[in-house]
């Protein structure tokens, strides 16, 4: 049931991060002040390197949403506002514990000073992710009505 209603949102969202993480991409080298060919092919390789990066934190908040909605909800029988606040509590669980889980990593193989930093990232992202997570979820939930 959980597939049947969601698979939209499972379809689509590794895309809208990459897409979100690539704007930000522009945003941040500033494609406009720039104009040699080097400058639009930086610009490319940072969208695309982004992209990714935005890519797996969807896929991380995706399953971190579904899990906190089988938890909740597993029959679905609750609101579809229940439904929506707690993919979005979910999404954001994911990226933060994903976070944790890269500085750690980064603890254990350098002398940490960027797992702090790491952490903080999460935390933008996994709101960022809940925002994302909220408004797809409560699409998905008004299509079904």
């Amino acid at each position: 049931m959980i597939i049947r209603r969601y698979w939209r949102i499972a379809v689509f969202a590794p895309f809208v991060g990459f897409l979100l993480a690539a704007v930000v991409a522009i945003v941040m080298t500033n494609a406009g002040s720039g104009e040699t060919e080097f400058r639009f092919w930086f610009v490319v390789r940072s969208m695309a390197n982004y992209g990714v990066i935005g890519a797996v934190i969807a896929a991380v908040a995706l399953l971190g949403g579904l899990a906190t909605v089988a938890l909740v909800d597993r029959h679905l029988t609750k609101s579809r506002w229940v439904r929506t606040s707690v993919a979005a509590v979910g999404a954001t669980l994911g990226v933060v514990l994903l976070s944790v889980v890269v500085a750690g990593v980064l603890s254990l193989v350098d002398d940490g000073a960027y797992a702090g930093i790491t952490i903080a990232f999460g935390l933008v992202f996994g709101v960022t992710a809940s925002v994302v997570a909220a408004v797809m979820v409560f699409y998905a939930e008004w299509r079904t009505l």
